[in-house]
């Protein structure tokens, strides 16, 4: 079985905005990536310098939807 693709993803820095279509409705999903010795991870807690970059993620991801 083929793993599901994301419908569109916006990313400034280390903010990922990861949009999901499920049937007639999106969804979106905001992360930032750190490095954990030689590992990358992901979280959903953002620090004070990701917030501009998750808004600006965020309105992408908006326009994207908007447009479907």
């Amino acid at each position: 079985m083929a793993k599901a693709q994301p419908a569109a993803k916006f990313r400034l820095g280390y903010v990922t905005a990861t949009v999901w279509k499920n049937d007639d409705f999106f969804n979106t999903v905001l992360s930032k990536s750190y490095k954990d010795g030689d590992e990358w991870k992901d979280t959903d807690q953002l620090g004070t310098g990701d917030l501009l970059n998750a808004m600006k993620c965020l309105e992408r991801a908006e326009q994207f939807i908007s447009q479907q």
